[in-house]
């Protein structure tokens, strides 16, 4: 219990008085003053007994209109406060939503000899995330507002997760076509639609369309199709890129909310399947997440809320460059090391020039580590790179990116080729572009260069890339080039 400032007030009032009758020989108007002392003990006691009485039977319960919401959605906190009788006393409840509930709370307030007080409060969650609300604060005071006390009924606290919303047109396949089953497919143990390549054999009417093997075609002149073997023992090892790059879009569309659609799929996919996934997420920086492979359920809810937290890291204005985030980021872009096979050409080039340019430049090309150790110094790489091989079983490794940094992407794929079978699900930056689809000609152009990219990642041995982005964007840049070849994957 606590006695309130009047309370002192009051106290103080009292014995000024009394030292006021005694220094003026009044004794006899020391009763007044003992009055007032009483009388203040009295309410003291009135108060005790009152609290003693409705703490007994007080009950205060928090109702959450949703217990799973998404950014900016908005949920509905319901607080209700019941006791058989306050007595003398006033009662001010007040709700602790948690720090990221946008929302303004105010007290609810039980009146003496109320038996029951309701309250609904309106929140919004700007940030995604799981979040529980504090147990409500009670607040008990007698009338004249001379004691109070605190009180914290036990109740429940409700939690409440927060996704990240998804884009509502996703688009994943290749060369426009999209995938028609889920990707991530678990086996039964027979020949069919598998995850670990069995044979190749001659396409039969029937076959699904996904499922030719378009360079097993392509190097038979006849069109085959590939049987897949079932796979009980796979371990999935997930890269989610969000460095600054995967902003560009809108709230809700960007590059980052079509790749966590992705990487959220095969995380779900791994409970359905009961299958080990491990997930590491990259900034600009490095790393700013590692979940080492597990199948268990709460290995899987913290990937879930991580991949719905991560936002894209945008950069800093450059003082060099005089540019904000956006053109840091393409500035970064462009400085894409060269590779190998074109420094060798250069190279051989400039041996041949007699020139103060090629006498300066040359000895750049002749350090044949420099490719290596740039493309080793980037953040994606390095994660990729920096993963150690299964020992026993199948390892999966499963890249979720853009296409903005072309050479570091390469270069990683081939690396986690070498343990295994890889997937790349890549936005393409043209259908993200700023102004939107404007010049459908240029969008469509820069789509074709993204294709060619796309085939180019997926020649390779043990890799499959894919486009992932908006169905509509897509199907809008694809219509309306009606003189072009229509793209289709090789």
């Amino acid at each position: 219990m606590r006695a309130t400032r009047r309370f002192w007030v009051l106290a103080a009032l009292a014995v000024a008085a009394g030292a006021w009758t005694v220094s003026i020989g009044r004794p006899a108007l020391l009763v007044g003053v003992c009055g007032v002392c009483a009388w203040l003990l009295a309410q003291q006691y009135r108060f005790l007994a009152a609290l003693r009485e409705t703490s007994a039977s007080l009950e205060v319960s928090q109702r959450c209109s949703a217990a799973r919401t998404v950014t900016d959605a908005t949920t509905y906190l319901t607080v209700t406060a019941q006791a058989d009788s306050t007595g003398s006393l006033v009662l001010t409840v007040d709700a602790e939503p948690p720090v990221a509930a946008d929302g303004s709370v105010a007290p609810l307030r039980l009146e003496p000899g109320g038996t029951e007080a309701r309250g609904t409060y309106e929140f919004r969650w700007p940030v995604a995330g799981t979040f529980s609300f504090g147990p409500p604060a009670v607040t008990a005071r007698d009338r004249l507002g001379l004691f109070e006390q605190r009180l914290r009924p036990a109740t429940e606290r409700p939690t409440v997760t927060v996704e990240a919303r998804r884009p509502q047109t996703v688009h994943v396949g290749e060369g426009g076509d999209p995938i028609t089953a889920g990707f991530g497919d678990h086996e039964s143990g027979q020949a069919g639609r598998g995850l670990e390549p069995a044979e190749v054999r001659k396409y039969v009417a029937g076959d699904a369309v996904r499922r030719i093997d378009w360079k097993a075609t392509a190097r038979l002149n006849e069109t085959h199709v590939r049987e897949f073997t079932s796979q009980t023992d796979r371990e999935t090892h997930l890269f989610v890129d969000h460095r600054a790059g995967t902003a560009d879009g809108s709230p809700g569309e960007s590059k980052l909310d079509y790749a966590r659609h992705v990487a959220l799929a095969f995380v779900d996919h791994a409970e359905e399947s009961s299958e080990r996934i491990g997930c590491q997420t990259v900034g600009d920086e490095g790393l700013t997440g590692v979940f080492e492979p597990r199948a268990d359920m709460d290995h899987l809810r913290q990937i879930r809320r991580h991949l719905n937290a991560v936002t894209p890291i945008e950069a800093a204005e450059s003082a060099e460059t005089g540019v904000g985030d956006r053109g840091a980021k393409r500035v970064r872009a462009s400085q894409t090391p060269t590779a190998p096979e074109r420094v060798r050409t250069t190279s051989q080039r400039l041996a041949g020039e007699n020139s103060a340019f090629a006498s300066r430049v040359g000895p750049f090309f002749d350090r044949p580590d420099a490719y290596v150790r740039a493309i080793s110094d980037r953040p994606l790489f390095r994660a990729v790179d920096a993963e150690p091989p299964r020992l026993a079983g199948v390892q999966w490794t499963v890249v979720v990116t853009d296409d903005e940094r072309r050479t570091e992407l390469r270069e990683a794929v081939k690396r986690a080729s070498d343990r295994g079978p890889v997937l790349v699900f890549m936005t393409p930056t043209a259908l993200f572009e700023p102004g939107g689809l404007g010049d459908l000609d240029a969008a469509y152009d820069a789509y074709l260069d993204f294709e060619e990219f796309r085939r180019d990642l997926s020649s390779l041995s043990g890799v499959t890339a894919f486009e992932v982005g908006p169905a509509d964007r897509l199907s809008t840049v694809l219509a309306n080039a009606p003189d072009r070849r229509t793209v289709r994957p090789r």
